[in-house]
């Protein structure tokens, strides 16, 4: 999770270490074991599709696992013993290229094929560009051996999106290690972990694409009952991604982590395709720049916020959804900088002033969700982010993709901006 800054922040928490704990969370649903064994086996999900309401619905308790891939090997073995098939998957990982670490005792990989670029291409580069691929690659490699220093570790993975199941969702969700005993009482396993880390260089530029997966397993069968992978991507000079110590690395790390835990949880267990199309306005505390579109300008270090939310039609690719009343709408609204979240708070209504200030002369941007109460349950829609149908995760990206890392993280860079002038000399 990213760190969050200010007074009383209700946002996400940014974890550093790989501690492994175990914490009981939420109501469950009665009666709901019984309906999980009746689940068939569903059909691989398109490349936008949440999971099912029927198997939200009939998941009671699961436990949340940090695993090198959702495979057979990586689920074998009794689920009322230790799970030697988990860390048997992490090891047959371990012999890829990449960088081992250490989650609590339990020795796990995670899988960076640390520039793999091929020798015909990497001989025709000039001195000069291979000397700096190679600063790379060493400040890289000995950054991601520090696990302490980065959240790429499954088990950071996993426990970020236990905080997000545990926080979003009525779902009961115990977080374990892999050699753990699974409960009696579990109805299915959702394992989590990073799946592929790959590095496109072209020139004196570095692609970074950050693979993770989370699949939900059914404790009596093993039957796989949904599975979704999801990636992150940025991109941007080499000299600037090894500048500062790697401080834009670090950036992508957390936003990537952040990213795609939040996007593993809510497709599992809180994603509702809400069919709305969500655009900010002007208010009297934050006018509309001059000159750049999408640019709010404010005086005040706390103001007033506004969005328009319009009903839309389904986009090609995306699943029908039941029109709702924006009246039935809450919201939850998020402010980062160029590091982090900076502010999080509630809204019931399309506008929201912020409940404490933010630090002046900076530029910022944010963004909103709806929620939706059904009674039964809370379903969260997507964040606001400013591009076309054509462009939205939902068209077959299966994930973001950034466009200067430098410039804007892939995470927030289609968020409103909100500048915040600087304080007048009295």
């Amino acid at each position: 999770m990213l760190a969050t800054s200010g007074p009383n922040t209700a946002g996400p928490r940014f974890h550093l270490g790989a501690v492994l704990f175990a914490c009981l969370a939420g109501p469950g649903l009665a009666g709901a074991g019984d309906a999980l064994e009746e689940i068939e086996a569903p059909l691989a999900p398109k490349a936008y599709e949440p999971m099912s309401a029927d198997i939200r619905a009939a998941v009671e308790r699961i436990a949340i696992l940090p695993s090198e891939a959702a495979t057979a090997e990586a689920i074998s073995g009794t689920y009322d013993e230790a799970q030697p098939g988990l860390v048997g998957g992490a090891d047959a990982g371990r012999r890829r290229a990449g960088v081992s670490g250490q989650v609590g005792t339990v020795n796990v990989n995670f899988p960076v094929p640390i520039l793999q670029i091929p020798s015909a291409i990497f001989g025709g580069l000039s001195g000069a560009a291979k000397e700096e691929i190679q600063e790379f690659r060493d400040a890289l490699t000995e950054d991601i051996k520090n696990a302490d220093s980065q959240p790429l570790m499954n088990s950071a993975l996993a426990l970020d999106v236990h905080h997000q199941v545990r926080s979003l969702s009525k779902t009961e969700a115990q977080l374990l290690s892999s050699t753990a005993n699974i409960p009696d009482t579990t109805g299915a396993m959702l394992l989590v972990g990073f799946d592929d880390f790959k590095m496109d260089i072209d020139k004196n530029r570095a692609t970074l694409i950050l693979t993770a997966s989370a699949t939900l397993v059914r404790r009596s069968d093993n039957t796989t009952l949904y599975s979704r992978t999801i990636e992150y991507q940025d991109t941007d000079t080499l000299k600037n991604w090894t500048k500062d110590n790697l401080a834009l690395w670090h950036d992508y790390t957390n936003f990537a982590s952040h990213y795609l835990a939040r996007e593993l949880a809510g497709e599992t267990f809180f994603r509702q395709l809400l069919p709305l199309t969500l655009t900010p306005r002007a208010t009297q505390s934050a006018r509309a720049h001059r000159k750049y579109e999408n640019r709010f300008v404010s005086e005040s270090p706390a103001p007033e916020l506004a969005w328009d939310a319009a009903t839309r039609e389904a986009a090609e690719g995306e699943a029908p959804a039941a029109p709702v009343a924006t009246s039935e709408l809450t919201w939850d609204i998020e402010i980062y900088d160029e590091h982090r979240i900076v502010y999080s708070g509630r809204a019931f209504a399309p506008s929201h002033v912020l409940s404490y200030e933010l630090e002046p002369c900076r530029t910022y941007r944010w963004s909103v969700r709806p929620s939706h109460d059904t009674g039964t349950n809370t379903g969260y829609g997507d964040w606001m982010r400013l591009v076309s149908a054509e462009d939205a995760e939902f068209k077959g990206r299966n994930g973001l993709v950034g466009r200067e890392a430098s410039v804007a993280p892939a995470y927030t860079q289609d968020f409103p901006e909100l500048e915040i002038k600087c304080s007048r000399r009295r």
